[in-house]
């Protein structure tokens, strides 16, 4: 089994050590991933979802929200309440509470406590490819690359890949093979076919929505990849390029 809870615990830590050393006028940096957020309403999100999924009051129709407008609506207010709720926290507070929620979720993702009784399926794998796609939609906002090696980066793309998968099966599509240098997936099931290329940092953008259609288009397509641009990433993709 993956190591989620290390993946997770070890990317906290970085993207906390990360916002602990700044000032009030980076905290306020608009993230172009999150356009209605700035660095510390990202944090606010990822306490709250911590906190949110210790206490139960996750959003049930999270993974089922790609295909259903209703359900896209729901979530964003979801994640906008995290943040709404949060607002006039400094960012130590936020840090404060991030970890004190960190160490209830990481015993469950670790399994050595249950989730919530009732827990959606999605519980264990979500909150460590959230806390991933975050830790780098911060960096690029500061414009301070990095992280491209952390665990969470690595498992966030598995996760996305295998969530790209399920989508292309519920909605009947053709399977896909994904490859990276190091690995390849295939998305789906049955025969795939198109072949999508990348190194393993600009897969794990694409799949999780940060990368424009142009962007998207402009990867190594091995076949048509018309019939899967709708369902590559479960959000909407950005209208103009994200360079990280």
């Amino acid at each position: 089994m993956a190591d989620l809870a290390g993946a997770y615990a070890e990317a906290r830590r970085r993207l906390q050590g990360l916002l602990a050393g700044l000032d009030p006028a980076a905290l306020a940096t608009p993230v172009p991933a999150c356009p209605a957020w700035t660095v510390l309403d990202a944090l606010a999100h990822l306490a709250g979802v911590a906190a949110d999924v210790v206490n139960g009051a996750y959003f049930y129709g999270a993974a089922d929200a790609w295909g259903d407008a209703r359900l896209a609506a729901a979530r964003d207010q979801w994640t906008a309440s995290q943040v709404r709720s949060r607002h006039n926290r400094t960012a130590q507070a936020q840090l404060t509470e991030w970890a004190a929620a960190a160490a209830v979720l990481e015993p469950m993702l670790a399994g050595a406590n249950p989730p919530p009784p009732g827990a959606p399926a999605w519980l264990l794998s979500a909150p460590v490819a959230d806390l991933a796609v975050h830790l780098h939609d911060v960096r690029g906002a500061l414009h301070l690359p990095g992280d491209r090696d952390a665990p969470a980066s690595a498992l966030g793309l598995r996760i996305y890949a295998s969530w790209l998968g399920q989508r292309l099966q519920q909605s009947g599509r053709p399977a896909l093979r994904l490859r990276t240098p190091e690995h390849e997936w295939l998305a789906g099931s049955g025969p795939p076919a198109a072949e999508l290329t990348a190194d393993a940092f600009e897969l794990f953008r694409a799949l999780s929505g940060r990368r424009s259609l142009d962007q998207v288009r402009a990867l190594a397509w091995n076949g048509d990849p018309e019939p899967y641009l709708d369902l590559l990433a479960p959000y909407p993709m950005p209208p103009a390029p994200l360079i990280e």
